[in-house]
């Protein structure tokens, strides 16, 4: 089965992210292996956003998705691993790059946008590792710059993961959610560079490919939210976190699970969409959507208070809890 995590941020949170430059003239990056600290995976997926411009998903970097994804999966579990320059060709010739890290003692294979070419197309990265006895765990974060926190959080998350099971890849954005071009982020209905509201996003292709390949996945996001729901207006109160399936009806065995026991770790301020809290309940995010129709898979959408947010990237311990829970629950 595979497990997809998402984690959530908002604007209370600061951002350790650099500030914008023009990286137009940006050397191409070393195929690797590279040795790198998180702070330095930030800085690579990240660092163009601010200045980059959204450019729809085009037909070359859809086909090269539905294409490479599998088989970065399949490869990164494989003993002996495959040499990943082999499938770089066909990466370049859509746009992106294909890099070897070494974060932490381990190998990953990193799927980015060419330096100098940013378009928000998203960042793919793949754990190298044998194969997972249990659940295929794919966790995304798919709005660092606006969800502040839930990129670094996540990024801790996946390359210092707890005991127990680890995921598999780390799916993220590299623009903000409502960016057209520099400076442009205001808040529209049409919003395609919002990674989990556009269903032709490249990112969207990448999780059903991903999902689909791994015979199903349990796919979590990590988002953040603010004082009020960005829907009704109305204040939030006593909420630190909010996990939903993203079904307007009940919560699923996976999400009901994970809200249990995170709320043992985190307190009351745990809530379950929808039997404890109408809020912030992920009804209308696409990937959930493209889950449902894939079997064995399971979406997982957690959501996290600005204070939360900032707790989490001040505390390793909180970190590890958060991680244990989310991985770990049956």
């Amino acid at each position: 089965m595979l497990l997809v995590v998402g984690l959530v941020s908002c604007s209370r949170c600061h951002s350790d992210h650099p500030k914008p430059q023009n990286h137009a003239d940006e050397p191409p990056r070393p195929p690797g292996p590279q040795s790198i600290s998180v702070e330095d995976y930030e800085h690579e997926v990240y660092k163009e956003g601010p200045q980059a411009s959204f450019q729809p998903t085009t037909a070359a970097e859809r086909e090269m998705i539905q294409k490479l994804i599998p088989k970065l999966l399949e490869g990164s579990r494989t003993e002996p691993p495959p040499d990943p320059a082999q499938w770089r060709p066909d990466a370049q010739a859509a746009g992106f790059d294909i890099v070897v890290w070494n974060v932490y003692g381990e190998t990953f294979w990193a799927l980015l946008e060419k330096p100098g070419t940013v378009h928000g197309a998203g960042a793919y990265i793949f754990r190298v590792a044998p194969k997972e006895t249990g659940k295929t765990i794919l966790l995304e974060a798919p709005h660092n710059f606006f969800d502040l926190g839930t990129g670094r959080i996540a990024a801790e998350l996946f390359f210092r993961p707890p005991p127990g099971e680890k995921p598999r890849a780390l799916f993220t954005n590299t623009i903000h959610r409502y960016q057209l071009s520099p400076g442009n982020k205001k808040k529209r209905k049409d919003h395609p560079a919002d990674v989990a509201h556009n269903p032709e996003h490249a990112y969207s292709y990448a999780t059903e490919a991903f999902a689909t390949a791994a015979g199903g996945a349990r796919v979590i996001q990590l988002h953040g939210f603010g004082e009020r729901d960005d829907v009704t207006g109305q204040r939030i109160v006593s909420i630190e976190m909010v996990v939903s399936a993203g079904d307007q009806a009940k919560p699923s065995l996976a999400s009901s699970s994970i809200a249990t026991t995170l709320a043992k770790d985190f307190g009351p301020g745990v809530k379950t969409y929808p039997d404890q809290t109408q809020f912030l309940g992920a009804t209308t995010n696409v990937q959930k959507k493209l889950l449902a129709n894939i079997p064995n898979s399971e979406f997982v959408h957690v959501e996290m208070s600005a204070d939360l947010r900032d707790r989490l990237q001040k505390s390793a311990e909180a970190r590890e809890m958060l991680g244990r829970d989310i991985f770990n629950a049956p």
